[in-house]
């Protein structure tokens, strides 16, 4: 479908080809309907890469013996060269005597024709001919990660927000970091199949776009903020649809307030949880007055002072606190003045110095927030307990919620390669239970496990967090890796027992079956990659990157991380043929702190409206705006069916996209679209 918008109407194609297409030319249909002449490359995009090794002319008959079944009455097409060759010389002297033509790909596919041809719908992933090399997905799981904030920073926060509340649009800003994404789109960078030196430059790449991504962002949200008044919070909705969800929040609350509320602009109050309180007095020394200003001036930076800024102040029965802040309050201070006055004030007898932030709570609420807009909340007084607080049910016991599971791997970037008589470690020699948070808005959980993995103690943290509304349950794990050469999985038990998968991705949800087919020399290995979510059996994981999944039984087994040593071993036991150099990649171990995070969802409905709600959190900023009104505003409006989602919205233009098999009918930015299954459709706005 993208190659078809594109004006593209054929596509050259080699691993992953089904042993269901038995000739060079097939038609490779999308699940939309679009559909291109596909050319297979049997033998691979170098199949006569070696017919010049020998002086004279190449040995075509040989050639052509091995690859008339394909072709048939067909000229059959030749690839000369192949990774790191340099180009044949005298290459046209040496073919012209053969009678062979040469020419361009484009040459040979002129004019192809889809009539008569068989077809093929859907993904490719047989290795029936040609390694797939299944590994990469789950290789240098860090490159995926980095390669995921990078994108959602950029596509779901800096673009749309600069559209909607920039009044100039930053293309030189964007530019730059689009192109060091693209920089790192070649395979072997984003796959992490390369040497230590290239993944590090990959990562350097994902951390600049990520960067720039992050600071277009801010300036959108400071434009809004602008707006939002002081001592207030702008919450900002990221998603095409009206959301409600969990914030935290740093407030400003006097400690004689009870219970502190969040007002909205509508004059009504949200329950808060209170999380903790900041201790405000940040430093305090006793000194001879004639000291003090001495002290201050040592310890002050124009108006900061331990990285706030100094608001106030006030002298107290022998003590003089200055007041500070995260925020400039006002914004104008004469701080010369400010320091005359308190040494003028304290110059006689002994004083108790204080620095003193306003008593601060970390408080979390949910908020509800227009589509693509924004709304802002102030804190606020209310006696007793605030209406809505009453604690949540959900019955369920995270303990059971997951396995770990860690075997060895002694295969390579490419494939994963268990030794033969592996020893898989299920059970932890010691787990317990630790509550972080119980309250009515949230609630957290570590379950800390440890484990014994090559005769070293590991010790890991899995940590579940339930927030009021949400359907699914944030779950992470963390673990210092010390370990080498293995296969780290975290598996879920399934509700219901699974024949298939789906998994999102590739603007689609793919249904794939528990078998694959192999047949080159590589082993079969039934692991497949999923975006945003994987569902079976009655469940879905909800996921923050590209992540390798298998069924495995009655579990849906998720790979957090594979630690290998080298690009391609020549001796892998799963695959026959070596897929590369074999050069030592020590950093694709992965050794030090690892996280890996997902959510467990346990159902199988309207599962891109919580993939959206888990992968897009909203964004705050404090308020800026001396007006005392609270205000929103909304951005433009997707609506109908979930399953259509919006994946871009830049500039003038927005794309949206049907992730289902039925035709469905939308509104977005007030236009009516009728999508066809599958349908990417790009819009004007």
């Amino acid at each position: 479908q993208i190659l078809r918008s594109a004006g593209i109407e054929t596509a050259v194609v080699w691993r992953g080809v089904p042993s269901a297409v038995d000739c060079h030319r097939f038609v490779w249909e999308a699940p939309d309907g679009s559909e291109v002449v596909a050319e297979y490359l049997p033998g691979g995009y170098g199949n006569a890469a070696y017919l010049f090794d020998v002086p004279g002319p190449p040995p075509l008959d040989v050639f052509e013996e091995r690859f008339r079944p394909w072709f048939g009455a067909d000229d059959i097409l030749g690839m000369v060269g192949t990774d790191h060759m340099p180009l044949v010389r005298d290459f046209s002297e040496r073919l012209h005597s053969t009678g062979a033509q040469t020419g361009t790909l484009a040459d040979y596919l002129r004019g192809a024709s889809p009539d008569g041809l068989l077809r093929w719908q859907g993904e490719m992933r047989s290795a029936a001919r040609a390694n797939l090399l299944p590994g990469v997905v789950s290789a240098r799981i860090d490159l995926k990660s980095a390669c995921a904030r990078a994108e959602r920073w950029l596509e779901r926060y800096a673009e749309p927000l600069q559209t909607l509340y920039s009044d100039e649009w930053p293309e030189p800003f964007l530019a730059q970091a689009w192109s060091r994404m693209f920089q790192n789109a070649a395979h072997d960078s984003i796959c992490g199949c390369s040497s230590d030196e290239v993944s590090a430059q990959v990562l350097v790449r994902y951390a600049e776009a990520e960067q720039i991504g992050r600071e277009l962002t801010e300036r959108a949200l400071a434009r809004i903020a602008a707006e939002a008044p002081r001592h207030s919070f702008a919450v900002v909705n990221p998603s095409p649809r009206e959301r409600t969800e969990l914030v935290e929040l740093e407030v400003v609350a006097p400690e004689d307030w009870e219970v502190v509320a969040l007002e909205l602009p509508d004059g009504s109050t949200l329950a808060t949880q209170e999380v903790q309180r900041q201790e405000p007095l940040l430093w305090e020394t006793t000194l001879a007055g004639a000291k003090v200003p001495v002290v201050i001036a040592r310890r002050l930076h124009g108006r900061k002072l331990f990285g706030r800024y100094v608001n106030g102040y006030r002298i107290e029965d022998g003590r003089a606190v200055l007041e500070v802040g995260d925020e400039p309050d006002p914004d104008w201070l004469d701080v010369e003045q400010l320091v005359r006055e308190v040494t003028f004030a304290t110059a006689e007898g002994e004083w108790n110095l204080r620095v003193a932030a306003r008593p601060k709570r970390t408080v979390v609420a949910a908020v509800p927030v227009p589509a693509l807009g924004w709304t802002s909340v102030r804190p606020v007084q209310v006696p007793g307990t605030v209406p809505g607080t009453a604690p949540f049910e959900t019955g369920l016991d995270v303990t059971d919620l997951t396995r770990i599971v860690r075997g060895k791997d002694i295969g390579d970037s490419y494939n994963y390669a268990p030794p033969e008589r592996d020893v898989l470690v299920e059970e932890p020699i010691q787990q317990h239970l630790e509550t972080l948070e119980d309250g009515p808005l949230r609630r957290i959980a570590v379950l800390h496990r440890r484990y014994v993995w090559d005769d070293k103690a590991v010790d890991t943290e899995t940590r579940f967090e339930l927030r009021t509304g949400e359907p699914f349950v944030r779950i992470r794990i963390d673990f210092d890796n010390s370990c080498d050469d293995q296969r780290i999985r975290v598996h879920v038990r399934l509700r219901e027992p699974a024949d298939r998968s789906f998994a999102e991705g590739q603007f689609a949800v793919v249904e794939r079956g528990l078998e694959v087919e192999g047949g080159y020399g590589e082993v079969a290995v039934p692991t497949y990659p999923a975006s945003s979510f994987v569902a079976a059996g009655g469940i879905a994981l909800l996921l923050a990157h590209v992540t390798e999944y298998e069924v495995v039984g009655d579990e849906l087994a998720l790979t957090l991380l594979r630690s290998t040593g080298f690009i391609s071993r020549n001796e892998n036991p799963w695959r026959d043929d070596p897929a590369g150099p074999q050069l030592p990649i020590p950093a694709a171990q992965l050794r030090g702190p690892r996280s890996f995070s997902f959510a467990w969802y346990p159902s199988t409905e309207a599962i891109h409206e919580q993939a959206e709600r888990y992968r897009h959190p909203f964004l705050t900023s404090p308020g800026a705006s001396t007006a005392k009104e609270l205000r929103s505003h909304g951005g433009p409006i997707l609506e109908g069916d979930p399953s259509v989602v919006l994946t871009a919205l830049h500039s003038d233009r927005a794309r949206v996209v049907n992730e289902s098999a039925e035709p469905r009918t939308v509104r977005f930015a007030g236009e009516e679209l009728e999508l066809r299954p599958w349908e990417i459709r790009t819009i004007q706005l």
